[in-house]
């Protein structure tokens, strides 16, 4: 007898016949029409649903979730990095010896003509500003005061590294008295550089500063366990025009990275004993397809260090202000082969505009959080410095040492407040927060949410999608052979008589049927 290929619908039937899955099979078997179109719906509405609860699975697991764990733990802690900068960026004696013709023309110190007296600044008047009514105020002028900044600080970065050093206050005079975990330490173990606004800066515990030798560590907290310091603002070398406030600049951040005093700091008045309890956050953020974060890798940075944010910031706007404006930005570094802005009036307004469409993402600046920050949170207090009764200890201190402030200073209450300060900067406690990220939605679990899925709403498991598999394998056979033209029916009892003539092939078909009948 002849023997038939499965067809396409034969093997379907024989499928839903004999699979495993719920449904399916009433559909195939049940001779009630009513109830098959039941079951046939059924099964339709069940699997439309899980497949649009599997498209909202597959959705979730592309977008990365991640899981924030907060954890609380405790050991000894690297002290950060701690930077100070005086108030005044230049002194102002050694700028007035120095006789710079440019800093004369502006009006930041006098012409020779007029030399200042007994080295003491001389008083400068400037005539207010007088308005009329608000009306009459220009609010797309620039504040009188905001020209005066600009103009000094054009002035500041066009003097080379070693004239603004030695202008600026030295870390000898300015750093008094060093402590740090009970012990001594001195101007020596702060390292120099200097900023745009504040002149010469110092930082303590700056991660190579001792080549092949790590910050230091704590191992208590507290007050006694931290840094103190007693510093000299010298107001006496204040610029009239330039110095509005007293006291110094003090940044806290990670022993790596450059520190940006205008941005990050906070000030310590003179006359005040300035506490900074420090409370550690360690963030890790696992960036990739997970999210937008970098470890610094491929960021061309301005300033030396590790990555930060103000940093590629910072460095983003440089470019952008060279490539736009044609010149670099006087607040920050300059980079090599570029010159930078004379301060007017159309340089500020395209400086403005620069700024604008960085922040409204009309100028891309890609720079992403970093993978790994410490945050120092800081609880700031002030006390009035120092107590009464501490005060002949405080001047015997000061009086031994060779660079102590002057016996004038140190012989008036007054003179001695306005220019003396104390700063203590210490952990509040040495356990320290830890957020990590971790993946919040992974393969196993799209695997599972979507076997819960077909199981709940299909009655499938493992095995009977397999099932499905081997189904489509039949049908994609059976289409094959059909395109091939292999599908037609055929006979293992038929002798292939290709070649014969047509009586050969007669007397061989009537001796076949012979042998039939006689079976």
């Amino acid at each position: 007898m002849a023997t038939k290929n499965p067809s396409l619908r034969s093997t379907l039937r024989k499928y839903g016949e004999n699979t495993s899955a719920h449904g399916i099979p009433r559909a195939v078997t049940t001779k009630s029409f009513v109830r098959r179109l039941f079951w046939t719906c059924l099964f339709l509405a069940s699997l439309s649903y899980f497949l649009y609860q599997a498209q909202t699975l597959v959705y979730k697991y592309i977008k990365y979730p991640v899981t924030t764990d907060v954890t609380i733990q405790w050991s000894a802690l690297q002290f950060p990095a701690v930077t100070i900068c005086n108030a005044n960026p230049l002194r102002y004696r050694q700028l007035v010896r120095l006789g710079s013709a440019e800093f004369e023309n502006a009006g930041f110190i006098p012409k020779p003509a007029n030399p200042p007296q007994n080295g003491s600044a001389p008083s400068t008047t400037q005539a207010p500003t007088t308005l009329a009514n608000d009306d009459d105020y220009d609010y797309d002028a620039f504040h009188g005061d905001f020209e005066t900044i600009n103009s000094f600080t054009g002035l500041l970065v066009q003097l080379n590294d070693s004239m603004k050093q030695s202008l600026g206050h030295q870390a000898r005079d300015l750093i008094q008295e060093c402590q740090f975990d009970g012990r001594p330490c001195s101007f020596r173990n702060f390292t120099l550089f200097t900023d745009s606004t504040y002149g010469n800066c110092f930082t303590f515990n700056k991660e190579e500063f001792i080549p092949g030798r790590s910050p230091h560590s704590v191992t208590s907290a507290g007050p006694s366990h931290g840094l103190s310091l007693i510093l000299y603002i010298e107001q006496e070398e204040y610029i009239p025009r330039i110095a509005e406030k007293a006291g110094v600049r003090v940044v806290i951040h990670s022993n790596e990275v450059f520190p940006f005093p205008e941005a990050e700091g906070f000030d310590a008045p003179p006359g005040s004993l300035t506490s900074a309890g420090l409370r550690l956050t360690h963030i890790s953020r696992l960036g990739g397809k997970y999210g937008d974060c970098t470890d610094g890798a491929g960021h061309e940075l301005l300033y030396p260090g590790g990555y930060t944010q103000q940093n590629c910031i910072a460095t983003c706007h440089q470019d952008h202000m060279i490539n736009i404006c044609g010149c670099a930005d006087i607040s920050y570094m300059l980079p090599q082969g570029a010159t930078y802005c004379n301060f007017s009036t159309s340089v500020a307004t395209c400086e403005e505009g620069v700024k604008r469409r960085i922040a409204t993402a009309n100028l891309t600046c890609a720079c992403p959080a970093s993978c790994s920050d410490r945050v120092f949170r800081k609880s700031i207090g002030l006390a009035e410095w120092p107590a009464d009764s501490y005060l002949p200890t405080v001047l015997s201190k000061l009086r031994t040492k060779s660079r102590g402030p002057g016996t004038g200073i140190l012989g008036d209450s007054d003179e001695f407040k306005r220019n003396l300060l104390k700063v203590n900067i210490y952990y509040e406690a040495l356990n320290f927060e830890r957020i990590t990220e971790s993946p919040g939605y992974e393969v196993e679990n799209l695997l599972g949410d979507i076997g819960g899925q077909l199981g709940l709403w299909v009655g499938m498991s493992c095995l009977s999608a397999m099932e499905i598999m081997e189904v489509l394998v039949d049908i994609v056979i059976i289409l094959c052979k059909k395109m091939s033209g292999r599908g037609r029916p055929t006979s293992p009892n038929v002798v292939d008589v290709a070649g014969t003539d047509r009586n050969d092939t007669y007397n061989a078909h009537t001796a076949a049927i012979r042998v039939t009948e006689k079976m």
